[in-house]
């Protein structure tokens, strides 16, 4: 059995909308005998909202959910990206580290998850003060994605600030943790043994597709009710610039001006994020019936959604940072509700074709093209779908995915034994 800490500052627990990697890793390797703790903010950032009640001096609280222990931190609000956002990054590292501080328990392995550098920063002092193993965990490539996504120049002092950063951390672990199937190449590029780095993307918790699901709430059926005897292209996720949302309306408005699918075809985007005001502005304007807003949802209602629609969407950036990979957890969610997909991007190639779970496209009439040929071909979605379900539980299970991650503490301990 080992004692597992994860720092994840956006860490959620079941029932709030948003990632819940660590949540279902850490149910897992419950399951499977070991212990997890997340220290996570309880101020949860796609609300914008305290998500647990405090008495007046408390900054901290515990709750247990199927066997995974939450460490809530009380941080400053904020919202919007200002300086109360950093004063929030700072509160929850120096609260984090003083409730480690106060207790006497040692835990085996320390997970530092980059979600912003000081969440993994303290992974690595708490470590170092617990005297246990240190697990970097790069969700992205820092500063790599601020760069290529344009938000700074790489001749900017924090982006050589955040560089040196990585490295440091780079060199600190004793695993360094990548989602990206092509982030090992990056890792080794900066003069990292490739031995360190274990790939450990998103996954999907497959007992959440055992139908049939709960009830949810009245307005959500409404909005599922209004695609009855369509055919449902869906999106869902975040609503930000980097998911290139414009591309997937532009696909809406071809199709609505086709005749034959104006009336039998319907876009679903679910999800919150910074663009989704002007998405939705975008469509009024454009007049574009075929198209349908809802809400960000709790992870647990993802299925009852995917259940009545029938193509899955993905549509990225063209962004020089894609060639180390992606790993979405819309993706997963698509492909263990048998969706076939259709992703915009400028790769090469990716899991999609290569799996023939999908297609590929460069450009939103070249979507509206896929989009059209599925809708067309009920066999041809069926026997998409079938291959996406084979492949998510074979690559990309919870189950499957924790066993890699025991897989490679126990080889370091192995490591250590022979040196010995």
């Amino acid at each position: 059995m080992k004692k597992i800490w994860i720092f994840n500052h956006y860490a959620i627990a079941p029932g709030a909308s948003g990632g819940t990697r660590h949540y279902d890793l850490g149910k897992e390797l419950c399951r499977k005998g070991n212990q997890v703790r997340i220290f996570a903010a309880s101020f949860n950032h796609q609300a914008k909202q305290e998500s647990i009640r405090y008495f007046s001096s408390q900054y901290v609280q515990k709750e247990i959910h199927n066997g995974v222990q939450y460490v809530w931190i009380k941080t400053i609000p904020y919202q919007k990206n200002d300086w109360r956002r950093i004063c929030n990054i700072l509160s929850y590292t120096f609260r984090a580290f003083m409730e480690c501080r106060r207790t006497e328990e040692k835990p085996d392995i320390v997970i530092g998850s980059l979600m912003h550098p000081l969440a993994a920063l303290l992974g690595y002092v708490v470590a170092k003060k617990k005297k246990c193993a240190f697990y970097f965990e790069e969700r992205d490539l820092w500063p790599e994605t601020l760069v290529h996504l344009g938000k700074f120049s790489r001749k900017n002092p924090i982006v050589w600030m955040l560089s040196q950063l990585e490295m440091f951390l780079y060199r600190k672990a004793e695993r360094i943790i990548v989602l990206f199937d092509k982030a090992v190449d990056y890792v080794s590029n900066r003069g990292i043994d490739r031995g360190k780095v274990l790939y450990l993307p998103n996954g999907v918790d497959l007992s959440r597709y055992n139908y049939p699901h709960q009830e949810v709430p009245s307005e959500l059926e409404e909005l599922l009710n209004r695609l009855q005897n369509r055919l449902v292209a869906v999106y869902i996720g975040a609503h930000g610039v980097a998911n290139n949302l414009d591309s997937i309306l532009e696909a809406a408005s071809l199709l609505q001006q086709d005749d034959e699918w104006k009336d039998k075809l319907m876009f679903l985007f679910i999800g919150d994020g910074t663009e989704k005001n002007r998405l939705i502005k975008k469509a009024n304007e454009a007049r574009l019936s075929n198209v349908i807003f809802g809400p960000a949802i709790p992870k647990e209602w993802v299925p009852i959604v995917l259940e009545r629609t029938h193509i899955a969407l993905v549509s990225m950036l063209k962004a020089d940072i894609y060639k180390w990979g992606f790993s979405l957890n819309k993706l997963y969610d698509y492909l263990a509700a048998s969706l076939p997909v259709v992703i915009q991007c400028h790769l090469e190639t990716t899991l999609i074709d290569q799996a023939g779970i999908g297609i590929k496209v460069s450009t939103s009439k070249e979507m509206a093209e896929a989009i059209r040929w599925l809708a067309r071909s009920d066999n041809e979605r069926a026997k998409m779908g079938e291959k996406a379900r084979e492949y998510v539980e074979k690559h990309h299970s919870w189950n499957e995915l924790s066993n890699r991650l025991i897989d490679s503490w126990m080889s370091k301990e192995r490591e250590r034994e022979c040196l010995k």
